[in-house]
């Protein structure tokens, strides 16, 4: 997928919905800059559910949400959600006011444009600034020469492949979503899907500090427990996810461990996030 593709793909998520249409490419167009980020529709864990923010730039933590018409008459309902969304991300929200007043409209988009300008900048200043390279992005050799992978810079992979080789398993190709790592000891690397099948009930929380990991399959429920509770190996996780666009990504959520007073053989093994880095061995 080329750059304009991919901006392309964002922006035409928003066709159906005019005003918001309006005011994500004004805003896009507005930044001029081909070295931010943004996607549209951007999913965010809720306690209760999820919510989507209409824009979303990774590289600041910064949503934009459109409020139509209609959100006048569910202010409380839009500021309970924007609170959930604050807590689950520690992000920040800014909101567009729709109107009849187009003047008004531009202007605090305009406003708004000067801020994420103005992020770019101070970010550039401080030499923290990570422009947004889209062939880099889920490459494993520009992972490996960063040194490291970090949950709050969301890493994600392709594929299985990608993530395993990304941390020195050197494989041709994999099957299993389960393996030993080669290179740190006593280390698994697990790539678990989180949700309800027939045989396994997997979930992570929402803060993504704890997993749980629950047997389905008759007869195999009391042993998988057994097998696991005394081992004290850690698990390196990426979960299976979809992307905005559709895509399947493998995500780093860190590194756990077992919680031996929370798992039993009824409610199945839980994991407790350690570290939310790992180096990555050259």
């Amino acid at each position: 997928m080329t750059e304009l593709e991919y901006i392309i793909k964002q922006i035409s998520k928003t066709n159906k919905k005019n005003f918001e249409n309006y005011v994500v490419t004004r805003i896009w167009h507005g930044i001029n800059h081909l070295d931010i980020k943004f996607t549209t529709q951007q999913y965010i864990r809720r306690p209760n559910g999820h919510a989507l923010t209409d824009m979303y730039f990774p590289q600041f933590d910064l949503h934009i949400e459109v409020d139509e018409p209609f959100h006048n008459k569910q202010i409380e309902i839009d500021l309970k959600r924007e609170v959930d969304i604050i807590e689950a991300t520690n992000h920040k929200i800014l909101r567009i006011k729709i109107s009849d007043n187009l003047k008004s409209i531009n202007d605090r988009i305009d406003k708004i444009i000067s801020k994420i300008r103005e992020l770019r900048t101070e970010k550039i200043k401080n030499g923290i600034f990570e422009p947004w390279d889209l062939k880099k992005e889920f490459d494993p050799d520009y992972h490996r020469k960063r040194g490291y992978l970090s949950v709050s810079e969301n890493p994600a992979f392709r594929t299985i492949l990608d993530a395993s080789n990304c941390l020195g398993q050197n494989y041709k190709g994999v099957q299993r979503a389960w393996f030993k790592s080669k290179v740190y000891e006593n280390h698994n690397l697990w790539f678990p899907k989180f949700y309800e099948n027939n045989d396994w009930d997997n979930r992570i929380s929402s803060d993504g500090k704890t997993i749980f990991e629950k047997c389905k399959i008759d007869g195999r429920k009391d042993t998988h427990y057994y097998d696991l509770i005394n081992q004290s190996t850690k698990r390196i996780v990426f979960p299976r996810s979809i992307d905005n666009l559709g895509f399947v990504l493998y995500r780093f959520k860190g590194i756990f461990e077992t919680d031996k007073e929370r798992s039993s053989p009824e409610n199945g093994m839980v994991y407790k996030r350690i570290d939310t880095r790992i180096e990555i061995k050259k």
